[in-house]
């Protein structure tokens, strides 16, 4: 695309040669000629003097030397879009089944859909419209799956299970495995059976090496347009909001409910059978043990106030200098007086 072009998709203010051409979006060290870069943070302002990129997209009052620029009030969403122009490149289903894939004959597959090589599908099983199921993964029995999904190599999707539309799961994903559920009694530990389904709503994105559990008797859910990172487990009985952002290496404990919008930092958890409000943020390692009200930012273990976890982090740093100065104090005390 010309430069001009590009500053009008992204509703920016153009400043130098509109007829440039630009093939797509490089970081701003390595970038080479032809292709557009950004600076978000006014801290990568150094490198627009060795740059080779042919054109940056910057704020709006961002005080720079350069050639070609396209000005934005916020120069990040203008970059995630023209990420979306220059280099994205949407995966197209190819309608048909592999010849490798072992699909049950009663399953339904619209004919759009695409079934890779080495994929198996249940019984009774449901693939919506241009849906992408890709190689060596297996679709249990009786489950329905939605239109525009793309689900990647290797994800295992227990039987029963339910999917809205434009959902993606990355590979190694295991939805609708058994939950934690066991009760010890005199004569063992029992297992108890695990019923119910996993539902996931539209626009839902999971990450790779995801495990989210099947109910117990009644749903998992996780709520339209949440996001999980990489390596997250959802337990039994979970329920997530709309828009819920979960980053990698979180774990929530059964019967959980996140309200939306709700985000969670890396390694950060919450225990079983608490409820956290609407748009609720827990910082990263923040362990949550009790329910936490709407609109609050918390952190640490057990999770509280954010500010009051920084203040009582703060005074932990000083510990070293009150036990030294206590010391001191113990010896001048033990001192003989002056006479």
């Amino acid at each position: 695309m010309n430069l001009l072009a590009i500053a009008q998709a992204l509703e920016g203010n153009l400043e130098g040669d509109g007829s440039l051409t630009i093939t797509r979006v490089s970081e701003i060290h390595s970038a080479h000629t032809g292709e557009i870069s950004f600076i978000a943070n006014p801290k990568y302002r150094k490198f627009s003097e060795t740059t080779k990129a042919s054109a940056l997209i910057v704020s709006t009052d961002l005080d720079i030397d350069f050639p070609n620029l396209i000005r934005m009030d916020d120069p990040y969403a203008g970059m995630v879009k023209a990420l979306y122009l220059l280099n994205h490149k949407p995966r197209v289903p190819k309608a048909g089944v592999h010849t490798t894939a072992v699909v049950a004959s009663s399953a339904r597959i619209a004919p759009t859909a695409e079934i890779g090589p080495y994929v198996v599908i249940g019984r009774e099983a449901v693939i919506g419209d241009s849906t992408i199921i890709e190689s060596h993964t297996t679709i249990g029995d009786g489950t329905r799956i939605g239109s525009d999904c793309w689900i990647h190599p290797n994800v295992s999707v227990y039987d029963g299970m339910l999917m809205g539309n434009h959902v993606e799961i990355h590979s190694g994903a295991v939805i609708g495995s058994d939950g934690f559920g066991f009760a010890p009694t005199p004569e063992g530990i029992f297992k108890i059976p695990q019923t119910g389904r996993v539902v996931i709503h539209d626009h839902v994105e999971i990450g790779a090496g995801c495990a989210i559990d099947r109910g117990t008797i009644g749903d998992t859910e996780i709520g339209e347009s949440t996001k999980l990172d990489n390596q997250v487990h959802i337990a039994h009985n979970v329920k997530l909001g709309k828009g819920c952002l979960i980053t990698a290496q979180v774990a929530i404990a059964g019967s959980t409910i996140l309200g939306d919008n709700v985000q969670m930092g890396g390694q950060s958890g919450v225990i079983g059978h608490v409820h956290v409000g609407n748009r609720v943020s827990i910082a990263t390692r923040g362990g949550v043990t009790r329910d936490v009200p709407d609109g609050e930012i918390v952190g640490g273990f057990p999770a509280r106030s954010h500010k009051e976890f920084l203040k009582r982090d703060a005074y932990i740093s000083k510990i070293p200098d009150l036990v030294n100065r206590i010391k001191n104090l113990e010896i001048r005390l033990k001192e003989p007086e002056n006479e």
